[in-house]
């Protein structure tokens, strides 16, 4: 089981980023799949919230975008 978010950082879609949680094991995918829909869109919100702030790190890195000057 895996409850997983993605997102494109540029409007090329050359940087694709996806954030997730994946069960490895018989146990944890038991326990995700228990999960009933309101605790699944919890986690789904958890994990954009972090998909936010790592997106805040990497931005940080990416060439400007084609016509644009650097800051």
């Amino acid at each position: 089981m895996e409850i997983a978010r993605e997102r494109f950082l540029d409007d090329t879609r050359t940087y694709h980023l996806t954030v997730g949680i994946r069960s490895r094991t018989t146990a944890a995918h038991s326990l995700l799949s228990a999960l009933t829909e309101d605790e699944r869109a919890q986690v789904s919100a958890a994990i954009v919230r972090a998909l936010d702030e790592v997106e805040q790190v990497i931005r940080r890195h990416l060439p400007p975008p084609p016509g644009t000057s650097a800051p």
